[in-house]
C-alpha cells in the first residue's frame, strides 16, 4: 500500500513528488484524502418536468444541507433526489445552507451545484436557500458581500431572509448566520420581521428554514441564543417544522412546545452524532428529507444516499392558530 508520500509523487507527478521532498505531504494529505472531495459521476437521469402536483390542499418537497462539495458523496445523494423525483415528484427543496465548499461559489457554480441537480434543475424544481456560515465566511469584506450577492443571484433568492408560500405551506427563510445577526441580545431587524410575517401568515403549515440549529446532538451542538431568542417567536406563532443543516447528521426532537425540530446537514459529509433528551431520531448518515403534506397531515421521510430509510414521521395540522 503506498503511503501518502508516495500517493501524491504517484498521483500528482512533478508537483506530487516536489510536495513529497519538501515533507509538506502531512500537510496537504489531510485536505486530499477528505472523503467528500472523491471525485464522482454527476446523475444523469432524465425526469418529466413539471411532473408534481401543488394544490390548496397538497405540497411535496425536499431538503437538504451542506452538500456544497461537488465530490463522490454529494453527487450520491443528489443522485438518490432524483431517483426519488421519478416515484414521489416533488416541486420545491429547500437548501438549508453551506452549498459551496472549497472556493468561490461563483466559480464552483457548475461543480457544487449545476451538475449534481442537473436532473431536477431541468426537470423545472425551484430552489430555495436559507444563508450558511461556509456561504458568507469573508461577509464581512466586499469581497465576502460579493460572494453572498453571487449566490442570490446564481439562485434567484429574493433576499437574505424571505418568505415564500406553495400551496398550504409558508416558508420562513432565515439568515442565521452571524453577521445577520438573528440571534444578537437586544431588538433584531430580522427577528422583528419573522414575528410579524408569522403573525400574518394564514397559512395551514408554517416552516421555518435556517442553517443553524436551534437544537443539535451533534459537532456544533444547539446554536447559542436560539432557545432565548427565538424559540419563542416560533411558539408563539404555532410553528409546525423547523429545519436546519450545519451538523452533518440527521435529527429530529420531540416537539418542543408543539414544534418539531430536524437537522438535516448530510448533504456530502458526516459527523458524528449523539442523543438527547430531546432527540427522537439521530444518525450520522448521507440523506435528505422528502416532506409530503396533505390537508391536514404532513409526513416527513429521511431518506440515506443508498435509498433506505432513516426516519419517517407524522405530523397533524395544530388548531387554534
Amino acid at each position: 500500500m503506498l503511503n501518502r508520500r508516495q500517493f501524491l509523487a504517484a498521483g500528482l507527478g512533478g508537483a506530487g513528488a516536489l510536495l513529497a521532498g519538501a515533507g509538506l505531504a502531512d500537510q496537504v494529505w489531510p485536505f486530499l484524502a477528505r472523503e467528500d472531495l472523491v471525485p464522482g459521476k454527476a446523475p444523469d437521469a432524465r425526469l418529466r418536468a413539471g411532473a408534481w402536483a401543488t394544490t390548496d390542499e397538497r405540497l411535496t418537497f425536499a431538503a437538504i444541507g451542506d452538500n456544497g462539495s461537488g465530490g463522490r458523496q454529494a453527487m450520491a445523494v443528489a443522485a438518490r433526489m432524483a431517483e426519488t423525483y421519478e416515484s414521489v415528484p416533488f416541486g420545491l427543496v429547500a437548501l438549508l445552507g453551506d452549498i459551496c465548499y472549497y472556493g468561490n461559489f461563483e466559480d464552483r457554480f457548475d461543480d457544487v451545484f449545476a451538475r449534481p441537480m442537473r436532473p431536477l434543475l431541468d426537470a423545472g424544481v425551484g430552489f430555495e436557500l436559507a444563508i450558511g456560515n461556509h456561504d458568507e465566511d469573508l461577509r464581512h469584506s466586499d469581497e465576502g458581500m460579493a460572494e453572498i450577492e453571487a449566490e442570490l443571484r446564481l439562485l434567484g433568492t429574493p433576499g437574505l431572509y424571505y418568505s415564500t408560500a406553495h400551496g398550504p405551506a409558508q416558508f420562513f427563510y432565515l439568515d442565521s448566520s452571524a453577521p445577520g445577526r438573528l440571534l444578537a441580545q437586544g431588538r433584531s431587524e430580522q427577528r422583528e420581521w419573522l414575528d410579524n410575517a408569522l403573525a400574518t401568515s394564514s397559512s395551514q403549515w408554517k416552516i421555518v428554514v435556517l442553517h443553524h440549529p436551534p437544537y443539535s446532538s451533534g459537532k456544533h451542538g444547539s446554536t447559542p441564543g436560539a432557545k432565548e431568542r427565538l424559540e419563542p417567536i416560533l411558539a408563539r406563532h404555532h410553528v409546525d417544522l423547523v429545519l436546519a443543516g450545519h451538523d452533518h447528521h440527521y435529527e429530529r426532537t420531540h416537539p418542543i412546545d408543539g414544534i418539531t425540530y430536524v437537522v438535516s446537514g448530510g448533504g456530502c459529509k458526516t459527523t458524528p452524532v449523539r442523543r438527547s433528551r430531546l432527540t427522537a431520531v439521530s444518525e450520522s448518515t448521507l440523506q435528505f428529507i422528502l416532506v409530503d403534506i396533505a390537508g391536514d397531515r404532513l409526513v416527513g421521510t429521511c431518506i440515506r444516499a443508498d435509498g433506505d430509510v432513516v426516519d419517517r414521521f407524522s405530523l397533524m395540522a395544530r388548531e387554534g392558530r
